[in-house]
């Protein structure tokens, strides 16, 4: 009889180490949680909106323009979440408020639409070549943003933690990010 319980305690044992160990390799590789800090990818992402990010996404498939990320540089404690918006070699400009790539306007759905406005009037970017094996990123919040533009420069893809598959929390603004 005591044997039976004593290989009842040592299999529920190695099950929760089996779980947990599972777990921790699941987060570290393959899924995790982030915290969105500050205003910057508004109105898509808020203030301590919680993430699921998918880190093994960029190893299977490729990075795609307009795909929300998070990125670590080098040096920097910090992580940040913003969009990418140009590509290795891309040609990008905003003027008057209205991004174009490649010579190419693109419509960004995803900004606030009452702030479009003021970008029209105050959001301007110079032309810039992104460099081979380099991401340019920036922030929905176009003038609240530190971004490519302003202070993280252009990203590498090493620097590419993974892709931000949705919010989880808080719960009413549970949904799927694109």
């Amino acid at each position: 009889m005591k044997t039976k319980k004593k290989d009842s305690s040592w299999q529920t044992i190695k099950l929760i180490a089996y779980s947990f160990t599972i777990a921790f390799i699941i987060k570290l590789f393959i899924f995790s949680p982030f915290i969105v800090e500050g205003a910057s990818m508004q109105p898509t992402l808020h203030n301590h909106d919680y993430l699921f990010v998918n880190k093994a996404s960029f190893h299977i498939t490729s990075i795609n323009r307009g795909e929300v990320v998070i990125i670590k540089k080098q040096n920097d404690p910090k992580y940040y979440v913003k969009r990418i918006i140009g590509m290795p070699n891309d040609q990008v400009n905003i003027t008057n408020g209205v991004l174009h790539i490649n010579g190419k306007s693109i419509d960004e759905n995803y900004l606030n639409a009452s702030l479009r406005t003021e970008y029209k009037e105050y959001l301007q970017f110079n032309q810039v070549k992104v460099p081979n094996n380099s991401y340019l990123v920036m922030g929905d919040n176009r003038l609240n943003s530190m971004d490519s533009r302003n202070g993280l420069g252009f990203i590498k893809k090493s620097e590419i933690i993974g892709k931000v598959e949705g919010v989880f929390y808080p719960f009413n603004r549970v949904r799927v990010v694109h």
